[in-house]
């Protein structure tokens, strides 16, 4: 929503979904570097041998624009339940990527943790839905 102040002529938006764009372009990045490099997880098998384990890097980078385009779709058409599932799918795949790097690297990571943050902030966000949907 856009609200302009009348006495300063300033226009605020309130209400965007902060966690959902965040994750939304994040998603989109994964599923950008995963359709660009095909053999990302035969360079990087320590990193990304759990991944390879799991599924192909292409089913890897078709999931990641589907949560994307979920979330984003939601936000355009203001339909609650979408950014809901949007975002499930956001903390399953997190969820997902953070046991890969627990699994890889160990607890101790970057990864691990990042990961694991994200995964909580996705179910967050769906806690969140109701007051922002606009």
């Amino acid at each position: 929503r856009l609200i302009m102040n009348s006495r300063t002529r300033r226009v605020f938006v309130t209400d965007i979904p902060i966690i959902e764009v965040i994750l939304s372009l994040i998603s989109s990045w994964w599923a950008i570097v995963f359709l660009m490099s095909s053999d990302l997880f035969s360079e990087y098998p320590g990193t990304y041998a759990a991944f390879s384990e799991i599924a192909p890097i292409t089913w890897w980078a078709v999931l990641f624009i589907v949560a994307a385009l979920t979330k984003v779709i939601g936000i355009i058409a203001h339909v609650a339940w979408i950014r809901k599932l949007g975002l499930i799918l956001s903390a399953v795949i997190y969820g997902l990527i953070s046991y890969c790097y627990l699994d890889s690297v160990g607890w101790f990571s970057i990864g691990f943790g990042t990961f694991f943050a994200m995964s909580v902030m996705a179910l967050w966000g769906v806690r969140e839905v109701k007051r922002t949907n606009g």
